[in-house]
């Protein structure tokens, strides 16, 4: 196989008579470089003759890799994949042309089928749709200049929409612009709402719209009857990296809108989400609206004036196979054995504390979670929040849901609960002289290791069960 040579061009200097350029050819020693400029354009000759026998070599030597993702019924079937090979991990396929790439993940969604270029040997090639189906590592070896074709079939491990629970992933920025982007990602990362933000206001110079591009975006797009679009959201987010702790104002997340939220002056610190989310309950009657995280300090403000539905207890944070710390201006830690460190799930612990001090105080407020695909390097609906609804899927019976508190949130397990026979979200209303015990049954599934499940009445664990030795995960919790 031929070598190929990699240019670091360190110093540029037009002239119009032929010059000498300092390089250096990695793997290779130094040739004589020669750049002439003519007309404003610069042609750069570096070994003419062995870039011919590269360019040849690589053509004649094209070792591919072509798959097709199938249901178990047979059929293409949308999903994400990466490939791994000779320690790197392989994200940009030859075809088809409609596959989306993200580069913050290292992978791409693709409609079904897809083909990529790989060196020779052996390779792992990974493919993933969404929680409710068991991701695929399928070894293939390949010989040089070989096209290699294998079907890979995704199968189910869990059904949540026979039982009525839909997914909704409410962080998204990628395919704001383009809906056969995110018409790919709801099924591919199997997200069955995707409701995308058309505008993102951070009060640094961009405009305030009062109005959505075109009437279309008041309107969900059904993809088919288990997935969704809608647009008429946006994202109010005022954050600054290098902020003391409680700095920044945060991130609000507005969904459902009639129309979008502006005011007549606006910049990093005004108005705040506060009123902002106000304005919209005003003109907006089914708005949702939620907090990127309980330890902003306008999520304080907004829970207290109750202008939010829901916080985001899995969020943006939360990644493959580590955490971010917290920062950017957060509140806190405002107690001893607080902490916003990612080392020891710190900042797990703390996110849920702080959600558990809200319900303390008595605000009704739902959980909810989302990836920030576009910003962070997870796929769609790696963080997300499950919503029991009765019927067909459509987004008002989503956004009520949601609203309400018929949901849970996670980054893969499945976690439903029941309080005296009622499902979550529901009100029980007791005489305070009734002592009786309130019966209540957790159960969480789950293909991946657990450490434990547990149920939380004010603000403490009530009953717990370690599942750190279970083969099978999956477990019922009960506790009066």
């Amino acid at each position: 196989m031929g070598r190929f040579y990699n240019v670091e061009i360190h110093r540029l200097e037009f002239s119009s008579q032929p010059f000498a350029l300092d390089t250096r050819l990695q793997g290779s020693e130094n040739e004589p470089t020669v750049i002439t400029h003519r007309h404003r354009y610069a042609t750069v000759w570096i070994g003419y003759l062995l870039w011919i026998v590269l360019v040849c070599i690589a053509r004649a030597e094209n070792t591919r890799i072509s798959i097709r993702v199938l249901d178990q019924a047979g059929q293409l079937t949308p999903a994400r994949a990466w490939v791994e090979a000779n320690g790197k991990q392989l994200y940009e396929p030859t075809a088809p042309h409609t596959a989306t790439v993200y580069l913050q993940d290292q992978s791409f969604s693709c409609d079904g089928s897809f083909m990529i270029d790989v060196p020779p040997g052996n390779a792992l090639v990974h493919v993933e749709k969404g929680k409710e189906f068991i991701p695929v590592d399928l070894p293939v070896s390949v010989e040089s200049g070989k096209t290699v074709q294998r079907d890979i079939i995704v199968k189910r491990w869990v059904d949540m929409p026979s039982a009525g629970w839909y997914s909704a992933d409410l962080h998204v920025h990628l395919g704001h612009d383009n809906q056969e982007v995110l018409k790919q990602l709801a099924l591919a990362d199997d997200v069955h709402l995707i409701p995308s933000f058309t505008y993102w206001l951070r009060g640094e110079g961009e405009r305030w719209r009062s109005t959505w591009p075109n009437d279309s975006f008041n309107t969900p797009t059904t993809i088919d009857r288990h997935h969704l679009i809608s647009r008429n959201n946006l994202e109010i987010e005022r954050i600054q990296s290098r902020a003391i702790p409680g700095g920044s104002i945060g991130a609000t997340f507005l969904f459902n809108l009639t129309r979008p939220v502006t005011a007549p002056t606006y910049g990093a610190y005004f108005p705040t989400d506060a009123s902002l989310s106000r304005a919209a309950h005003s003109h907006s009657p089914n708005v949702v609206i939620d907090s990127d995280k309980p330890s902003w300090s306008e999520t304080v403000i907004s829970a207290a004036l109750r202008a939010l539905h829901t916080i985001q207890v899995c969020h943006n944070h939360y990644h493959r196979s580590r955490t971010l710390p917290g920062g950017w201006g957060m509140i806190g830690p405002l107690s001893p054995g607080e902490s916003n460190a990612a080392v020891g799930d710190g900042l797990f612990h703390r996110t849920n504390i702080l959600y558990y001090r809200f319900l303390n105080c008595g605000f009704r407020l739902g959980v909810s979670g989302g990836s920030a695909i576009g910003v962070m390097p997870v796929p769609t609906g790696y963080n997300r929040v499950y919503a029991k609804i009765d019927g067909e899927l459509s987004a008002e019976k989503m956004w009520s849901a949601i609203k309400t508190g018929r949901s849970f949130a996670t980054s893969g397990p499945m976690l439903t609960m029941e309080a005296d026979g009622r499902d979550m979200g529901a009100t029980i209303t007791r005489p305070s002289a009734d002592a009786a015990p309130i019966k209540v049954n957790a159960r969480v599934q789950s293909i991946d290791s657990l450490e434990s499940i547990e149920i939380v009445h004010n603000g403490h664990v009530a009953a717990s069960h370690d599942l750190r030795d279970e083969e099978n995960p999956s477990q019922q919790l009960t506790t009066n």
